[in-house]
């Protein structure tokens, strides 16, 4: 499963941070780690914004080895780290300022131990960013699993629950900051630009580019990403 999802979903780099995210990032360098990092999109944003940098130490942790040889190629000062986002012990305890993980929650098979694990290296006061996908009972995708719409064949869930959520997050011992809620758009051309590869994804000269053909998009009807800030 890993690997066809490595092959098949590019992460292109992100051009700005998310808002809520930036809004509630302290001043850095930070401590931070990106638990089930992908290809890295947010690193290129956050070293921009002085928001880690090689004075600390930063973490890009995956189960896809291809995913973080393109993390260090493009930044070989971050410690790439080969481990399941729920148990990461290259990581010490309560080592980091802040830790992001998007999109991996509704991946791995124990929220619990997820959620646990983000804590554990989290120092007292330290923030998480997290972003699973929610989606409406009425929800619609061309990806269908069991008959039923998912936005991802490799999602062990969707969340339809905005509180079932809240009491996980609750339940780890976060305090909750910001939970917001944004609707998903498709980019037209990504069945494209996925078929292309990631030669093409990679060229960092070419990220203005591939932006640009993404920016036609549809909405995903009755599909959100849940953004959401808690502190330790």
């Amino acid at each position: 499963m890993t690997e066809d999802y490595t092959e098949t979903a590019l992460h292109f780099e992100a051009a700005r941070l998310p808002r809520v995210l930036e809004r509630y990032l302290p001043p850095g360098p930070l401590a931070l780690a990106d638990l089930g990092c992908g290809d890295g999109p947010l690193f290129a944003a956050l070293e921009r914004g002085g928001f880690i940098g090689r004075e600390r130490p930063v973490y890009a942790v995956d189960l896809a080895p291809a995913r973080l040889s393109r993390v260090n190629a493009r930044f070989p000062w971050i410690q790439t780290v080969l481990a399941s986002a729920e148990a990461v012990p290259e990581i010490a305890d309560g080592s980091l300022d802040v830790v992001i993980s998007t999109m991996v929650m509704e991946h791995v098979p124990d929220e619990n131990a997820y959620l646990a694990e983000i804590r554990r290296v989290l120092r007292p006061g330290g923030r998480a960013y997290v972003t699973t996908v929610f989606k409406k009972p009425w929800a619609w995708y061309f990806r269908k699993r069991d008959g039923e719409s998912v936005l991802d064949t490799s999602h062990l869930r969707e969340y339809t629950d905005i509180e079932t959520v809240r009491n996980l997050v609750r339940a780890a011992g976060f305090r909750e900051l910001a939970l917001e809620r944004r609707l998903l758009w498709f980019p037209l051309l990504d069945p494209l630009l996925f078929r292309l590869g990631h030669r093409f994804a990679d060229r960092s000269a070419r990220q203005t580019f591939l932006r640009a053909l993404r920016a036609p998009k549809v909405p995903i009807p009755g599909y959100y990403t849940l953004e959401l800030i808690v502190e330790r």
